[in-house]
């Protein structure tokens, strides 16, 4: 039993007027310090609530002493609030890298074009939990040829201008959008046609396939807005991009799909 149920206890058995419970809780943390002298070396964690004692050592001499400890028990405080900092973003990444791992044994599985849409209209969207997942392939011919996705959630393919997935990701292999609103990416309202007013924060990926086709990009969209941020880690949707590309390269070769 800790020292806040003890106290609880004593004043449910004892009730008594403020300033005589004062005098008596007082009384009671003492004497239990005193017959648990290695109680703090027990609940280090206790000591950022204290507040030290100043010493007034007279001749305006200041106590260095107080401000010492006054100073680490509130580096304490912004250290344990880092530290939690820390594991909540450790328990994110692991998320991630979990919903990663499944997609891409899920993709691997694919042999044909149709099945690996399949997977990015159903699998992906469920594991990423976002509301629409689009690839988007470049095509000199893109005006003419004929978008496939399900309108239940708006995933699937479409077909892009040639240059698109380059000023999309302004050159880069991954792109976070925070907000979607303020910082449309060029190629925006193709990328997601029809449910471009849904998606509010976006995830761009390129995928290189010089083998069969132009670059390509893989979309991820959310309705919410922050979903998606520059400062988030990209390495693992880096990967996952590059065995999508390995992916779709192969059922472009085997279905002999030029784009």
């Amino acid at each position: 039993m800790n020292v806040a149920e003890i106290l609880a206890s004593l004043a449910a058995m004892n009730p008594a007027p403020d300033s005589l419970n004062a005098e008596m809780t007082k009384k009671i943390v003492v004497d239990y310090l005193r017959n648990h002298p290695g109680f703090l070396m027990e609940n280090p964690e206790v000591l950022e609530s204290l507040i030290p004692p100043a010493q007034n050592h007279g001749g305006g001499v200041v106590d260095f002493q107080f401000f010492a400890i006054d100073n680490l028990r509130r580096g304490m405080g912004r250290m344990k609030e880092r530290f939690q900092h820390l594991v909540a973003s450790a328990r994110d990444n692991i998320s991630v890298q979990q919903q990663v791992h499944r997609a891409v044994l899920s993709i691997l599985k694919a042999e044909t074009l149709e099945q690996l849409l399949d997977v990015l209209a159903s699998d992906l969207v469920t594991w990423f939990d976002v509301d629409v997942v689009r690839l988007a392939m470049e095509s000199e011919m893109a005006g003419l040829k004929d978008t496939y996705y399900s309108e239940g959630n708006y995933s699937g393919i479409c077909f892009v201008p040639s240059g698109t997935t380059n000023a999309a990701l302004l050159n880069e292999k991954v792109r976070l959008i925070a907000d979607t609103q303020a910082e449309p990416p060029i190629g925006f309202e193709m990328i997601f046609a029809d449910c471009s007013s849904l998606v509010r924060s976006c995830a761009l990926l390129r995928l290189e396939m010089p083998e069969t086709s132009p670059p390509a990009l893989l979309a991820f969209g959310v309705r919410d807005s922050q979903h998606f941020t520059p400062g988030q880690g990209n390495e693992l949707l880096s990967f996952l991009a590059a065995v999508m590309s390995t992916v779709l390269t192969r059922c472009l070769k085997r279905e002999d799909m030029p784009v």
